[in-house]
């Protein structure tokens, strides 16, 4: 089981399942709402995510593929949480960040390749999509 909260504690979650995938995204809005080169991604099934407290929400849509995700954070502390895409609703995607023991992820893919900042070198051992994958 993995936990992990927001930097003030307000909001906390658990989740007991494998991850479906883990990713890095270069997306522009992803870049802009975590406030970094790129958002590290755990995507897992929603139903294995309890959540303690009640995280704020917002929806963004992609300038590129029109996809619509909804953006949670924390209301106290602005933490970036969560995002679910509302094209797979059955999946949460965890910021890695927020998580209380970081050991042992590995991310396996890049998602906006052609996105990503001009110092982040692609990995040879991660998949690699220019764009959204399919």
């Amino acid at each position: 089981m993995r936990t992990g909260h927001c930097l003030c504690g307000a909001i906390s979650y658990s989740y007991d399942a494998e991850p479906v995938i883990e990713v890095l995204c270069h997306c522009d809005d992803c870049q802009r709402h975590t406030g970094s080169a790129f958002s590290e991604n755990i995507l897992v099934p929603q139903d294995s995510v309890r959540i303690n407290g009640i995280p704020k929400a917002y929806n963004t849509v992609g300038a590129e593929n029109g996809h619509v995700r909804d953006r949670m954070f924390c209301g106290d502390c602005g933490t970036p949480i969560f995002t679910v895409m509302r094209e797979r609703p059955e999946i949460i995607i965890v910021k890695a960040g927020t998580l209380d023991d970081r050991t042992g992820l590995k991310p396996t893919a890049e998602v906006w390749g052609r996105r990503a900042q001009e110092w982040f070198g692609p990995d040879p051992s991660r998949l690699r999509f220019e764009g959204d994958a399919k």
